[in-house]
């Protein structure tokens, strides 16, 4: 009798931040997506997270992942996507929320240990954000840790490399 390798997998959002720019979060990182939000410039901030959104009595800051890796804006339409990410920066702290610039909505997938991959030579401006990557229709997917990403530390880092 022949024993079966049972795979598991785990649900995850695919997030396409545009110019070939895509990552994901775990499926309980990513709380809502909303479409054409009213978003409020905040003067002499970062340039990619110089926005912020009021969101059910919050104010929460928009990253733009494209600017933080890149150096350009993100194009906006009419139609723009804002992720609400939630995350947390230690177990015993309460939840934080904040929006991230997409190109369009996340996309549901599911990802198992068969396909985890080496971050490539070319996409290591991920690596500092960067948990762990997996193979998905044939490109390398970085899975952002988003508390990183939002923590005093990490812009600390970027407004100093400014």
């Amino acid at each position: 009798m022949t024993e079966e390798k049972v795979v598991i997998t785990s649900r995850a959002w695919l997030l396409d931040f545009g110019r070939d720019l895509k990552a994901a979060v775990g499926h309980h990182e990513m709380w809502q997506v909303l479409i054409s939000p009213k978003l409020f410039d905040v003067p002499c901030t970062s340039p990619y997270c110089c926005e912020v959104l009021i969101f059910q009595d919050r104010i929460l800051p928009v990253l733009d992942i494209q600017y933080l890796l890149d150096g350009d804006k993100m194009i906006l339409t009419k139609d723009n996507v804002v992720g609400i990410a939630v995350y947390q920066d230690d177990p015993t702290h309460p939840i934080h929320y904040a929006g991230l610039h997409l190109a369009s909505t996340p996309q549901n997938i599911y990802v198992s240990d068969d396909t985890a991959c080496d971050l490539p030579e070319h996409q290591q401006y991920w690596e500092p954000l960067a948990l762990s990557c997996f193979s998905y229709k044939d490109q390398a997917i970085p899975i952002i840790e988003l508390a990183y990403l939002f923590s005093s530390v990490f812009n600390t880092l970027q407004q100093s490399n400014d």
